[in-house]
């Protein structure tokens, strides 16, 4: 098992392999919760095995309502999310202010990555985002940079998920 404990968000250098669904939800909760400015994030349909925890969950709730940080997601299909009842789409609903979620606009659809940026400074990716290897970096201000120009890109080009707004009656 990995330690992710040990690594810290903009101090820790190393690049770290990741090779499950575990290795990858236990890094996006570090991440997570060492946060203190904003999150951003780009999944093809919120992946359950990752951002459906409780850990993550409360990193995120923590960010955004006792750091005041921003959270920016982009998802390419939230059907299945919405159709299982995945716990962030509620917490997205309660938080409108600071949790923000995007559908990726059709000319991004063929990108088959994903990743998650802590503070423009640490990251995880996955190259195939249908597969759990990839890698995290703690340190990493340039690429996570990097990332953060396509992100950009991409939330421009984006609009609301409307699958994932609250209906009021």
């Amino acid at each position: 098992m990995l330690d992710i404990d040990r690594l810290i968000l903009g101090d820790t250098v190393e690049t770290v392999n990741l090779n499950s669904s575990e290795d990858q939800r236990r890094a996006a909760a570090a991440l997570v919760s060492q946060a203190r400015r904003r999150v951003d994030i780009f999944s093809r349909d919120l992946d359950k095995k990752i951002y459906d925890y409780r850990a993550f969950l409360e990193a995120l709730q923590e960010l955004a309502v006792n750091h005041r940080g921003q959270i920016r997601i982009l998802v390419k299909d939230s059907a299945k999310a919405v159709k299982y009842g995945h716990r962030l789409i509620p917490l997205s609903q309660r938080l409108t202010s600071l949790i923000e979620i995007r559908k990726v606009a059709e000319d991004y659809k063929e990108y088959n990555e994903a990743f998650l940026i802590a503070d423009e400074t640490g990251y995880v990716h996955r190259r195939h985002a249908d597969r759990f290897e990839g890698i995290t970096r703690f340190n990493a201000a340039k690429e996570a940079r990097e990332l953060l120009v396509f992100f950009n890109e991409v939330w421009r080009n984006s609009a609301p998920d409307t699958n994932l707004q609250r209906i009021y009656l």
